[in-house]
């Protein structure tokens, strides 16, 4: 095997390998329940984990579903732990809604198949889950407690008055001076007021227009908030996300491969110089134009020759075909030609008879 082909396969598997400790990292950061207490860093264990055929597989591909769809949720905790094929099947059939696999692949979802099929089939399927596993009124009270947090913070830090009064003036000594004169802090007050109001007053007014811009968006993007009339429709809705979050992650991937591909393959191609044009171009429309002629000549001796045997045919049928005589009866021309010859013999033969003594 090649250097390069070496260098290939160990790049193709440090990926594969970055992969599954994503996965892994991705899934404790959601919160997978079925993942408390388990600490992987090696690949290889994640691999068994999550690719494995065994029930803790199923555990954390059930979290995966619920999360992706609160209805496959309720139909899963419904279902004991002896029902484990009929959860097989509901997972599946989620898979199908999806688009990520067919509706009898029971092999996926049990991890009887490849390695590879199974880390497509779960990096697809947790890229459906919604990127806030919170509700929006609890995210904005964690983003509140944050800042919060923070804003005491730094209010009680030892540092702040150091801060806010340095010991040692970061201002060189010749324009220290001019700092700390009364009628330059005051004149500098004043513009640092004016030019503070103003700013206030520019952001308030980008800040309305943002809000009236997010709501016409919101209003043409009636899919974004279900109608609260039907679980129905709120299902619908999720489904319509769910599916236009799922072709993104696929429009991403293979824009990722298309690149891969370009820098791989198709980029040596691409810098080649322009192909140089052969000089027996005109000779070649000539040529051309010569095998058109010839064609359309073949064509119409191809013509002449059936109109040729229309004709004979034409003849034949006229020859053997019987038809009535002035008078006589029904008969072929050929037969009529015959005793037309006859008839003359025999008036030939009359008046040779008539003209001896």
């Amino acid at each position: 095997m090649s250097t390069a082909r070496l260098k290939e396969t160990w790049r193709v598997l440090q990926n594969v390998i970055g992969v599954y400790l994503s996965l892994f990292a991705l899934l404790q950061e959601l919160g997978c329940p079925a993942l408390d207490g388990v600490y992987l860093s090696e690949a290889k264990d994640i691999q068994k984990l999550l690719c494995a055929p065994s029930l803790h597989r199923l555990d954390i591909l059930e979290w995966i579903c619920g999360s992706v769809s609160p209805a496959h949720r309720k139909q899963l905790s419904s279902l004991g732990e002896s029902q484990s094929d009929l959860k097989i099947k509901a997972m599946a059939n989620l898979g199908y809604h999806l688009m990520l696999c067919r509706a009898n692949d029971l092999d996926l979802i049990e991890g009887k198949v490849s390695a590879q099929e199974q880390l497509h089939f779960l990096e697809q399927l947790v890229a459906v889950i919604p990127a806030q596993a919170l509700s929006t009124v609890e995210s904005f009270q964690e983003i509140g407690r944050k800042n919060e947090a923070f804003i005491k913070q730094v209010f009680t830090s030892p540092y702040l008055q150091s801060v806010l009064n340095p010991e040692c003036h970061p201002w060189p000594s010749d324009i220290k001076g001019l700092l700390l004169r009364e009628d330059v802090l005051q004149e500098r007050s004043l513009l640092s007021v004016t030019s503070h109001e103003e700013t206030l007053l520019e952001a308030s007014k980008e800040l309305e227009e943002v809000v009236a811009a997010l709501q016409d968006l919101r209003k043409e993007c009636s899919f974004l908030h279900g109608d609260p009339a039907g679980a129905d429709a709120s299902s619908g809705h999720a489904t319509v996300l769910q599916t236009l979050r799922l072709m993104a992650s696929d429009f991403s991937q293979l824009l990722v491969a298309f690149s891969q591909v370009y820098e791989r393959q198709l980029q040596l191609h691409c810098e080649r110089p322009a192909p140089v044009l052969s000089c027996l171009g005109p000779l070649v429309q000539e040529v051309h134009l010569g095998l058109q002629l010839c064609v359309q000549e073949l064509q119409a001796l191809l013509q002449v020759k059936e109109t040729s045997e229309c004709i004979v045919n034409t003849v034949k049928q006229k020859e053997q075909g019987k038809r009535f005589w002035s008078g006589s009866a029904k008969a072929t021309l050929s037969s009529k030609l015959e005793e037309l010859q006859q008839k003359y013999k025999a008036i030939h033969a009359a008046l040779k008879k008539c003209q001896q003594p």
